[in-house]
């Protein structure tokens, strides 16, 4: 069967002496996650869990995370992961919502399971640190390796990822084996030359971009290299110590290891093997990836959501000249335009709501068909983005529609005028919003970061905008430390837009 159960039973039979993770601490091969995972999966078959039964993992980037994870999938059990940045509060939420039947935590997120008590579920307390408990190790020593005798079909619900949540609650997006299994086996052909070859996991676990990393590196056989608690420093040492070849984050993390690698050139301790930068979740600016083309480094990067997967790519290949697009959608992956007014779809290289049609995407929210509705519509899946496609298919993504500024009228999009700030030496990173205004309803302002030894002023920063935007476009420019952002690096423009307020208001 083409479930995501069978992708380690069958990596561990074509390559039981491969190397599957490495840390300072540990390291072991397919065979013996294979075999961990399968005496993980009778545990939980001897404490009663059943198929459509919900596991909770609310762990850091180590490796009891992947083998718990592939456990849950091995005996049709649903794998719910846990964003570790909840507050208590969050979490009794969605775990009275969700009804777990166990829940593996680390030690440091114990305080904030206390406001849940139901009889309906026990936990397993998995790590101390960098460490294994002893509770979490005595099941590799009481239970069997053989392969659990459990039936497992590809329309069995796999798991539940939540959304990043920058606004709003979080909900749950349900995903069957068989579309993510299909999704898994196409990373084939893109990856055959992978075999052997090292992925840095700093990004989070239970983000739905590394959950597809645990996959894809178990499909093809890449060594996954956990990092907890990741530094720019420590991920650059992590590359350098482990021989790390491959890696994926979010735009913001790129950004600070560029400034990191500079100052270690400026003391000639850069080393670096790393062939592979893949990075996505938001927009990742042109200017980024040229950075990292001068360092030999090739980004690449793809465009998706939590409820759609991953929908389009782009790598070099496809030509430095389309750099500003997220590339184009996979072959069976369908994107329209359309109009968020009338709905039909819009003219080559005309702007609308971006919607997608794949084999991939979720089923739904779980317990919400209310949401689910709202944004998936005949078959089609509304992003709630921004964008156009040109005329050789590539895609651009604008901006969240929510994010447009209008200005008397006219549409400022929000990425477009970050893209221009960008390519300003000096600046790191810049958020674009829209501030009340008593004459236009709105007009734009730009927070931005410049890097410790910019010396670029306000006036310098409007006049390059100037000179490349449109009058009306041209924003105010609001110079600052940091700006506010979840724990995977996307910008939360909510906070900046009630400063802002505040700051008419007054």
């Amino acid at each position: 069967m083409n479930t995501l159960g069978n992708l380690l039973q069958n990596r561990a039979n074509e390559s039981p002496t491969l190397e599957a993770f490495r840390s300072n601490l540990f390291c072991y091969t397919f065979k013996t996650y294979n075999e961990r995972v399968n005496q993980l999966a009778h545990f939980l078959l001897d404490h009663h869990v059943q198929k459509g039964d919900r596991i909770a993992i609310l762990c850091k980037n180590n490796h009891p995370f992947p083998t718990i994870l592939m456990a849950t999938l091995k005996i049709g059990a649903i794998a719910v992961p846990l964003s570790w940045q909840l507050t208590s509060y969050e979490l009794k939420d969605i775990l009275e919502n969700f009804q777990p039947k166990i829940i593996f935590y680390d030690r440091e997120f114990s305080d904030s399971l206390t406001s849940y008590h139901p009889s309906s579920y026990f936990t397993v307390e998995v790590g101390v640190e960098d460490n294994t408990t002893e509770e979490y190790d005595r099941i590799f020593v009481q239970y069997p390796s053989s392969e659990p005798n459990v039936n497992v079909n590809e329309q069995d619900i796999a798991m539940i990822l939540f959304t990043s949540g920058t606004t709003g609650n979080v909900k749950g997006c349900i995903f069957k084996h068989g579309p993510l299994f299909s999704y898994i086996s196409k990373t084939k052909t893109q990856t055959t030359q992978s075999n052997g070859k090292r992925f840095l996991a700093s990004h989070p676990f239970y983000h739905m971009s590394s959950i597809t990393t645990i996959l894809i590196t178990i499909y093809n056989g890449i060594t996954l290299i956990p990092l907890t608690n990741p530094t720019p420093a420590k991920i650059w040492d992590a590359i350098e110590e482990h021989q790390v070849t491959m890696m994926l984050a979010f735009p913001s993390t790129y950004i600070y290891m560029l400034e990191e690698w500079k100052a270690r050139e400026k003391q000639g301790k850069n080393t670096s093997l790393l062939q592979i930068a893949f990075s996505g979740g938001t927009k990742v600016p042109a200017n980024l990836i040229l950075e990292y083309k001068k360092m030999g480094i090739p980004m690449l990067q793809g465009y998706g959501s939590t409820e759609s997967w991953v929908v389009t790519r782009w790598h070099p290949g496809m030509g430095y000249d389309k750099v500003e697009s997220v590339g184009k959608p996979f072959d069976d992956v369908q994107v329209k335009i359309v109009s968020p007014d009338s709905g039909k779809e819009v003219g080559t290289g005309e702007i609308g709501e971006i919607l997608v049609k794949s084999p991939y995407m979720f089923e739904g929210y779980w317990n919400n068909p209310t949401a689910t509705e709202k944004i998936l519509k005949n078959g089609w899946l509304h992003m709630g983005d921004s964008g156009k496609i040109d005329e050789e298919g590539f895609l651009y993504v604008l901006g969240r529609y929510k994010d447009v500024i209008v200005y008397g009228g006219d549409n400022i999009y929000p990425d477009q005028v970050e893209e221009v700030i960008e390519q300003i030496e000096g600046i790191l990173e810049a958020a674009v919003i829209g501030v009340p205004d008593p004459i236009f309803g709105e007009k734009p302002r730009a927070y931005v970061v410049k890097d410790k030894t910019s010396t670029v002023t306000e006036e310098e920063i409007k006049k390059y905008c100037r000179e490349r935007l449109a009058s009306y476009k041209v924003p105010e420019i609001c110079l600052v430390d940091t700006l506010p952002k979840n724990y995977l690096g996307k910008v939360l423009k909510r906070v900046l837009k009630d400063e802002a307020e505040k700051d008419v208001q007054k």
